[in-house]
């Protein structure tokens, strides 16, 4: 079965990157331009996966996790954070106690496979 994933990103450049690497490694994927358009989407459509950006307008990252939790769903998706700034920094952050991996941007082709399989390994073990 195609695991679907949704892509959470701002930078118009970085979401044709990983949505190009994705689907041509055989994932479904469904984009969304800010956290509020992820949410809404990730509402109406059951994901295995969400990649997120860490700064975008509207709805952040941060918060885009946060109101992930209060979804009552009974297959949450697996979170990857994305971010540019210092992951010391980043992981502060309470919030990234709910996400399953962060990473930083820029992110080669090879780490996004890698990190995105390891994942929904994750995903299928405790399943």
């Amino acid at each position: 079965m195609t695991k679907r994933i949704l892509i959470v990103e701002d930078n118009a450049a970085v979401m044709a990157y990983l949505e190009q690497t994705l689907t041509k490694n055989g994932y479904t994927v469904t984009t969304a331009i800010n956290g509020l358009d992820g949410f809404n989407k990730a509402q109406k459509q059951d994901f295995d996966l969400c990649i997120v950006d860490h700064l975008m307008p509207l709805m952040n990252g941060l918060q885009f996790v946060k109101n992930m939790q209060s979804l009552s769903t009974t297959n949450s998706p697996k979170l990857i954070f994305l971010s540019t700034q210092d992951l010391a920094v980043v992981m502060q952050h309470p919030e990234l106690k709910l996400v399953d991996k962060v990473l930083s941007k820029p992110i080669s082709e090879t780490d996004l496979l890698v990190n995105v399989s390891a994942v929904l390994a994750e995903q299928l073990a405790t399943a």
